[in-house]
């Protein structure tokens, strides 16, 4: 992506928490990293692909940076799995299905590897593996097995929680052939200041000292807990969509921001997630 906090960057509607109308999508440090990372596994090895792990706490915005990069950058070659079940059966099931391959995945293991892989050789493709952190053993080393075969072209994501990283290493065979390892950690005050104001509409003319303040309270520097007030905000602003019974009336003006409906919009959230303000 190549837009700076600045310019008018690409909404991402599809991947913002709970659809949340009016966000736009926010060129952090962390997500800026992510799109050199991405640029350097898929280029790799002549085009062939490396493998990249990004991990860190939930909500920070890992999944949804590698989706939105790869929009741009491997469009028609990306393969998104999230995980559901540690199971290899159901990795190669899943993998199965987003290749389009014919029918269903065969039970026998070694006919059903041997169709994956051959499709996997067809095209340079970019198989990115949410949830990565559910992973057992043998579905870890399936998907070594994968990049290591030498007719795919295979590039590898693997998104995770922070037990990821530990998993990974656990596992010496994968852990070697990882090109490129990145952690993301909450925003900082600093981040919060440039990236929020910009983030929602919501935001553009809050003070700084009441956006620090939600961040000490309740959001800690994660993206998501962000999301979660300024949809809740949203709401209580009365700006929840067309009215009407044929939706097509205009949504509701914002109210002016304040702290008191801050404090109800927290009122409605985890307590054990909040600061005594």
């Amino acid at each position: 992506m190549t837009f700076t906090p600045g310019d008018q960057p690409a909404t991402g509607s599809g991947y913002h928490y709970m659809g949340l109308p009016g966000a736009r999508a926010m060129l952090t440090s962390a997500s800026a990293e992510t799109y050199a990372n991405l640029v350097t596994t898929l280029k790799a090895d002549a085009g062939k692909g490396a493998i990249m792990c990004v991990h860190g706490g939930v909500g920070l915005g890992k999944t949804f940076a590698v989706n939105l990069h790869l929009d741009e950058l491997a469009p028609h070659t990306t393969l998104r799995i999230k995980v559901g079940s540690a199971k290899i059966q159901a990795l190669r099931a899943a993998l199965y299905k987003k290749l389009d391959l014919p029918g269903e995945a065969p039970l026998n293991s070694t006919r059903c590897e041997a169709m994956l892989k051959e499709a996997l050789s067809d095209t340079p493709r970019v198989l990115v593996v949410d949830e990565a952190q559910w992973l057992d053993t043998r579905a870890f080393e399936f998907i070594r097995e994968l990049w290591d075969d030498e007719d795919t072209r295979l590039a590898v994501v693997l998104v995770g929680a922070e037990t990821c990283y530990q998993k990974i290493k656990n596992r010496p065979a994968l852990d070697s052939r990882i090109l490129i390892w990145q952690r993301y950690k909450p925003l900082t005050p600093a981040e919060v200041l440039t990236v929020i104001p910009q983030y929602h509409p919501i935001w553009a003319d809050v003070p700084t000292d009441e956006l620090l303040w939600i961040d000490d309270v309740a959001c800690h520097g994660n993206f998501r807990q962000w999301a979660k007030i300024t949809y809740l905000l949203r709401e209580a602003h009365g700006d929840s969509g067309p009215k009407g019974p044929g939706l097509t009336d205009p949504p509701a003006p914002l109210v002016p921001y304040s702290r008191d409906l801050v404090r109800a919009v927290l009122s409605r959230l985890d307590p054990t997630q909040r600061h005594t303000d």
